[in-house]
């Protein structure tokens, strides 16, 4: 080839690819384009708020679509990182760079793509695409509907709501249930096409339990998912509200009777002093399947006292456990009755069963209302208390009335008394004070203390009275249970109180004659003659005693003490006789502990 041909071929060959700039040799084809409208609004409503690109091309290839009009140019993505030989893209008009969306006007449309040769297509004509501003936006959802608004889930069913909705613009989408602030259950997230979805909700939390009654808002939490949309982070869209009424919050109490079948005390005291005797008081319960259990010790107002077993497994059976009279805090507990407490825990739920054995606690501290007794009345419809130990809640209605415990009012509450051993505090604002009035018609009354077993009926057939008449002597709520140890006005002029039966005793490890008749409330001698005993002789575990009223004889006028020594074969039974006098007096008079022998030689005062 001679100089000059070479020359003339090179010009050809330059001048040929300076009329195709935008191609490089063997770059691949664009085969097809289409774009799913040619009008497009921010938001659109008479027009669409998006619109999708699909452009395919003879060999895979990645880059992007370019915008440009009205003196911008924005990016639409394609793939920047794999390379396809399909590209479909939702896009939403925006402009990537100031931040907004486009302003109306035409936009030329050029493809700018690269393919695994690295060869570079450059500004190639697609096509065009007109933005018109949208006065009336339509959100990313509508047409939303909650069926049903109120329902009820229950332990162990399938109830939902279904919650339909419309999705304008290509989105992923979350449901979220929400409460006072707070986000209650959050769905999965699902990445959505426009059109027409349902979601559904089964009335519980995040931790899988049924929620507590009451209305819950509705939301659509979105992040929109056209490519350059400016949203990184959820948006929140709320949809309505949807009320709970009538649900299983905790496992119902037929579930828990299911499974729990029994809970009792092995002794009726508990006596926490450290003198080996009824320092703890051992419990049992029976399930009738395994099951995950924590157990309290409730006082009578049902707040927790002491958590014995938290949250342990066990099979179907008769357990035990210990409780050693302390409280929360490690203290010894007030005295009264206390009661066991079952939590029954199945998965994310649980539920309560309390059961009406009870353990007395003697030995502790009092709490005692005001004497004479001064009373406050709930004039709130519901008033909250907060109870002992640890400001537990207790809830009292209307027309409920507590002692006072101190008459002062501090932080704009009154201390009182809400159960036999249980203290706690109401607002002032809830309640009056009671007007004590003295009818000149009420009739003679005596006291009568509630037993084991006991109702308002029985009483009042005990009495041949009424329970009209009795729930009005005592300002009672004839609805409310009554409780072991309370205190009852009843009619005594036609029927007095019939004279107690005596009440028969079992000797249990630890007991002396002493222990006894402090428990009763009535005398050494009194057990003695009761039982015809030899006060000489040792109890025996097991053994019956006749326990007499605790109405104490007279003691003869006090006379000068004389001074005995003890000689060999002495006991107190023995001296007392000997003196005409009572072992009691003389425990008394000499502070014996009348477990403890006698020594010779031992002085003892004897009082006549």
């Amino acid at each position: 080839m001679t100089t000059k041909f070479f020359r003339i071929f090179m010009l050809i060959l330059l001048a040929s690819v300076a009329t195709f700039p935008q191609f490089a040799s063997a770059m691949a084809e664009v085969t097809s384009f289409s774009q799913s409208t040619g009008t497009v609004a921010y938001q659109g409503n008479s027009v669409p708020g998006y619109v999708t690109f699909e452009l395919k091309t003879s060999e895979p290839t990645r880059g992007h679509i370019l915008a440009v009009g009205n003196g911008i140019q924005t990016k639409i993505n394609l793939s920047s990182t794999d390379f396809k030989t399909v590209h479909k893209v939702d896009w939403v008009p925006w402009d990537d760079t100031k931040k907004v969306p486009l302003p109306a006007g035409e936009y030329q449309l050029k493809a700018y793509l690269s393919d695994q040769g690295y060869n570079q297509m450059q500004g190639y004509p697609l096509g065009k695409l007109t933005v018109v501003n949208e006065t009336n936006p339509k959100p990313l959802i509508d047409q939303v509907s909650i069926n049903p608004s109120v329902f009820a889930p229950k332990y162990g069913g399938t109830e939902t709501v279904q919650i339909p909705f419309n999705l304008n613009r290509p989105a992923e989408v979350q449901l979220s249930i929400w409460q006072n602030g707070a986000e209650i259950y959050g769905g999965s997230k699902m990445k959505l096409l426009p059109g027409t979805h349902s979601v559904t909700w089964n009335g519980r939390d995040n931790a899988g339990r049924v929620v507590a009654d009451g209305t819950y808002d509705v939301n659509f939490n979105f992040i929109e998912l056209a490519y350059n949309y400016p949203a990184t982070k959820q948006s929140s869209q709320k949809a309505g509200t949807v009320t709970i009424k009538d649900g299983d919050y905790n496992i119902p109490l037929w579930r828990v009777k299911q499974v729990v079948t029994d809970g009792v005390f092995t002794s009726d005291v508990i006596s926490p002093d450290g003198d080996g005797i009824n320092d703890t008081v051992s419990g049992q319960f029976t399930l009738a399947e395994p099951a995950k259990l924590s157990i309290y010790i409730a006082n009578a107002a049902g707040a927790h006292m002491k958590n014995v077993i938290t949250e342990q497994s066990f099979q179907a059976g008769t357990h035990t456990f210990t409780w050693d009279g302390t409280d929360f805090y490690g203290g010894k507990a007030v005295n009264g009755n206390y009661y066991i407490r079952v939590m029954l825990i199945e998965g994310a739920s649980a539920g309560y069963i309390s059961f009406t054995d009870n353990v007395r606690l003697e030995g502790g501290y009092e709490v005692k209302a005001l004497q004479p007794e001064k009373r406050v009345r709930v004039v709130a419809e519901k008033a909250q208390l907060s109870v002992y130990p640890a400001g537990q809640g207790y809830t009292a209605v209307k027309g409920d009335t507590f002692p006072l415990i101190s008459e002062t009012v501090e932080n704009g509450r009154y201390e009182v008394l809400v159960k036999e051993g249980v203290s706690g505090t109401i607002n002032a604002s809830d309640v009056e004070l009671v007007v004590e009035t003295v009818s000149p018609t009420v009739p003679n009354t005596a006291e009568y203390t509630v037993v084991s077993g006991d109702t308002l009926w029985k009483i009042a057939a005990k009495f041949n009275t009424t329970i009209s008449e009795i729930v009005n002597l005592n300002n009672l709520d004839p609805n409310k249970y009554l409780f072991i140890g309370q205190k009852l006005k009843v009619p005594a002029a036609d029927s007095p109180e019939p004279a107690p039966q005596p009440v028969i005793h079992t000797v249990q490890s630890g007991d002396t004659l002493w222990k006894i008749a402090q428990k009763y409330g009535t005398t050494i001698d009194a057990i003695i003659k009761a039982n015809n005993l030899d006060p000489a002789k040792y109890l025996y575990i097991g053994q019956k005693l006749t326990i007499p009223s605790s109405t104490p004889t007279p003691e003869p006028p006090a006379v000068q003490p004389v001074v005995h020594t003890v000689v060999s074969g002495d006991t107190l039974w023995k001296i007392s006789v000997k003196y005409a006098t009572t072992i009691d007096a003389i425990v008394k008079a000499n502070n014996l502990d009348p477990a403890e022998y006698l020594y010779i030689g031992q002085k003892l005062t004897i009082p006549r």
